[in-house]
């Protein structure tokens, strides 16, 4: 781990008073697109500095028991393999100690390292993925470690039943058709458009229902590129912010062992929109998982 001149919402919380730890994983190399998503982490945290604590959809302020910033992760930046072996190895660490991390990315690959941590700790997670894009490729310009291949890889090593990407709109026809033979629950964003936010939660907890310990990935490329246009590969017809944080109000809960949010890109983010937003989304997920584990 590697300290920073910064810490998210610009207090460090009392590692023995919370269980939530703010982790950094300042690694882009693994972009298919544009890079720049190794400065996310310092930027959401001086973004975060300038949010309230408070959150309306959950009546409680996180500012009398702040998460915990570990720092980052030292990565290995051109070397995936080396980076998420890292990645695995703290958050094996952090899982045995009973913590619950909230990661910042970094690309989409970081996820694959963080469910190798969770396994080796013992802790057999579903996965629940916001994301554009269906990750499932085999490989991507023979890269099997590419950032448009995660989801693929970690159905590697836990049940491709136990994942769903929801949001979904961006997707390559051959992935698209083995994502369908291996079983992967998918909710594209035509079908949500559909629909209320209320029956997608619901279709989503009886997904998840039969999971004893959940994992949350939410790439910011869900969110469509009007609020969210500081990322590594936008896609146009996206999920609004509103729309997430009310299925993460409704979703969080007790079973959560960890949650990411990845591919913010801040060389092409506008006076920070993407950054604010990351930052805000990272503030509610840990009141609302703070809340689930007894944590305030």
């Amino acid at each position: 781990m590697i300290r920073t001149p910064y810490t998210f919402l610009g207090v460090q919380g009392d590692p023995v008073k919370t269980r939530l730890s703010i982790v950094g994983i300042p690694f882009d190399s693994t972009n298919s697109f544009r890079g720049g998503s190794r400065f996310a982490p310092i930027h959401i945290r001086v973004a975060s500095q300038s949010l309230e604590t408070y959150s309306f959809r959950a009546g409680v302020s996180l500012d009398m028991n702040p998460p915990y910033d570990e720092g980052d992760i030292a990565v290995v930046h051109g070397n995936a393999e080396l980076t998420l072996r890292n990645i695995a190895s703290v958050s094996e660490e952090l899982f045995r100690a009973g913590r619950t991390p909230l990661f910042m990315g970094g690309d989409h690959t970081i996820t694959y390292g963080v469910i190798e941590g969770a396994l080796r700790a013992g802790i057999k997670p579903c996965l629940l993925v916001f994301d554009a894009h269906l990750d499932f490729r085999k490989e991507y310009l023979g890269y099997k470690w590419s950032h448009a291949c995660v989801i693929r890889r970690v159905s590697e090593i836990i049940s491709t039943s136990d994942i769903t990407v929801v949001g979904v709109r961006a997707v390559d026809k051959d992935e698209l058709r083995e994502a369908k033979i291996q079983g992967l629950t998918y909710l594209p964003i035509t079908e949500i458009n559909k629909t209320t936010s209320r029956d997608v939660s619901s279709r989503i907890s009886n997904k998840l229902a039969s999971c004893e310990k959940i994992y949350i990935s939410v790439d910011m490329d869900s969110i469509d590129p009007s609020y969210a246009p500081g990322v590594a590969t936008p896609e146009p017809e996206g999920l609004t912010p509103t729309f997430i944080l009310n299925l993460l109000h409704t979703l969080i809960d007790k079973r959560i062992i960890g949650f990411d949010i990845v591919e913010v890109d801040p060389t092409v983010d506008p006076s920070d929109i993407t950054s604010f937003l990351a930052a805000r989304i990272m503030i509610e997920v840990a009141i609302y998982a703070s809340i689930a584990k007894k944590l305030i």
